[in-house]
């Protein structure tokens, strides 16, 4: 599983079309600009619709390459992991989940090809989790990571043999990247669909 976003303005006609209608999701969620063309076969006029607000070159972007999403929540305060509840819809409401995988649900019926659901975030909102991230403090936050903690909570991809300074700096340099491209999608006033594949 990797987290991939797609920069789209998600206040477009068409963008909003598919978030409301599930069949017009469904019929342009395997078209581009979210899939590749399937050779010559015409595109339906949703997704000619779509191509024409996305960016030139709209793709899906990967983050996290080595799967570590979730310890990136967990890095961005683990005090605040560990407190917690930690149900699934207790998660979901957190700052840390919110910025690493969307602000908010895309649509119910929106989900990639394993059942992930898509998520998304306005570039306001990607505007202040890069100030989030910009702001961390680092010395205390490190205090507090541990890889034995990720691996006893059960966080995803975790290797409990890991050197935790090695371990931090990884996830540090990964949240930083996603930060680095947050902070362009917002300033080409662009949101974020967000999904694991």
């Amino acid at each position: 599983m990797a987290l991939k976003s797609l920069a789209v303005p998600l206040d477009a006609d068409a963008v909003r079309a598919i978030r409301a209608d599930p069949e017009l999701w469904a019929l342009a969620s395997e078209q581009p600009p979210f899939c590749a063309a399937w050779g010559d076969e015409p595109l339906p006029d949703i997704s000619r619709a779509l191509l024409a607000v996305a960016p030139a070159g709209a793709a899906w972007v990967g983050h996290f390459g080595d799967r570590s999403f979730q310890q990136a929540e967990y890095l961005l305060d683990p005090v605040a992991y560990r407190a917690e509840a930690r149900t699934w819809k207790e998660r979901e409401r957190t700052t840390a989940y919110r910025i690493v995988a969307g602000d908010e649900a895309f649509a119910a019926h929106a989900t990639s090809g394993q059942g992930f659901a898509w998520r998304c975030s306005s570039a306001a909102f990607l505007a202040t989790a890069v100030q989030r991230i910009d702001a961390l403090d680092v010395a205390a936050v490190r205090r507090e990571f541990s890889v034995a903690e990720m691996d006893h909570l059960g966080l995803y991809k975790v290797h409990r043999e890991e050197d935790d300074d090695h371990a931090f700096a990884r996830v540090l340099a990964q949240l930083r990247a996603f930060a680095e491209h947050c902070r362009g999608v917002a300033a080409r006033d662009l949101d974020l669909i967000i999904t694991l594949y």
